[in-house]
């Protein structure tokens, strides 16, 4: 277990920073994540579901752009 995930709670969103690398694998390459319940309350504050191609791990990046 990375000391990231020590610190970070399980049942809050992980919010991508400018970089848009995946901090697990370092990945640059994402696509766009299947919708779940909570990302129409997310979408609210502009947050966008991504999945890295790599690890296929879930986060959320800022984006002005609508869900297409």
């Amino acid at each position: 277990m990375s000391f990231q995930e020590t610190l970070w709670p399980s049942w809050m969103p992980r919010v991508l920073g400018m970089r848009k690398r995946c901090p697990c694998c370092s990945c640059a390459e994402f696509k766009p994540a299947e919708n779940h319940i909570v990302d129409q309350f997310y979408g609210l504050f502009l947050l966008r579901p991504v999945r890295c191609m790599f690890c296929w791990r879930r986060y959320y990046w800022f984006s002005l752009r609508a869900i297409g």
